[in-house]
């Protein structure tokens, strides 16, 4: 039993170690149109990032309006372009390096969209990202963009719920052994 929850808290550290960081500054720029800057960190995660996608809800969004607006050397280094989305899928905002990406410990900012806000009172907020390996196009990390200055949420990995499962399970045997 202790070496199941050994476990369970190394897959815990391992799971949040692997984390890219998206952190995101809203500002208004007059009525209901808005402008997110994002800054890009990843955390160790073994590989630089070459290509992520953040993805705009077309519920919340005006998809029409979803405009690039990265600064100059952004633009210099990352090939960026907002896809139009399918029926019922988000619209994605999309950046695949030009020149090596974001190697593991580092930041790069300066990435931007400009976009017309669709959600009513409260304002835009997280948004959900997905980093992809740039040759094989194979997921690499997923999560939700936060407020610059905020705490990361991560979604919990597949074998994170599994190793809690699993700890459940051992505690209901126990329990009837005893």
């Amino acid at each position: 039993m202790r070496a199941l929850i050994a476990s369970t808290a190394l897959l815990c550290a391992a799971q949040s170690a692997w984390a890219t960081l998206v952190e995101y500054e809203v500002t208004n720029l007059g009525g209901d149109n808005y402008r997110y800057d994002y800054t890009i960190t990843n955390d160790s995660l073994g590989t630089s990032i070459e290509l992520f996608d953040i993805a705009f809800d077309t519920a919340l969004y005006d998809e029409s309006s979803l405009l690039v607006a990265s600064s100059l050397d952004v633009n210099a280094e990352w090939d960026q372009l907002v896809f139009a989305s399918a029926p019922g899928s988000p619209a994605l905002y999309d950046a695949f390096t030009l020149s090596g990406g974001i190697p593991a410990g580092g930041t790069a900012t300066g990435f931007a969209v400009e976009f017309l806000w669709l959600g009513g009172p409260g304002g835009p907020g997280a948004q959900s990202f997905q980093v992809f390996d740039a040759v094989t196009f194979s997921l690499l990390d997923s999560g939700f963009t936060v407020l610059s200055g905020g705490t990361q949420v991560d979604a919990p990995s597949t074998l994170w719920l599994a190793a809690i499962g699993g700890l459940a399970v051992a505690g209901s045997r126990r329990r009837r052994a005893a």
